[in-house]
C-alpha cells in the first residue's frame, strides 16, 4: 500500500467537502420506509379495534 506524503495529506484534509445530495434510490428507500412503518400503524390500530367494533355491526 503507497504511503500518502504529508503534504499530500494537509492539501487533502484542507479541501472543502461538499454535503451529500440525495439521489432518486434514496428517496425511493424513505417512500419503502414511510410505507412500512404506516402500514405496521394500521395494523396495529386496525387490530385493536377488533371484535369489538364488529360486536355493534353484527347486533350481539
Amino acid at each position: 500500500m503507497a504511503k500518502i506524503k504529508p503534504r499530500a495529506l494537509l492539501a487533502q484534509s484542507k479541501q472543502k467537502k461538499s454535503p451529500t445530495k440525495i439521489g432518486p434510490t434514496m428517496i425511493v428507500y424513505i417512500a419503502l420506509a414511510a410505507l412500512v412503518v404506516s402500514s405496521v400503524y394500521a395494523y396495529k390500530y386496525w387490530m385493536g379495534k377488533g371484535p369489538a367494533g364488529a360486536e355493534g355491526v353484527m347486533g350481539n
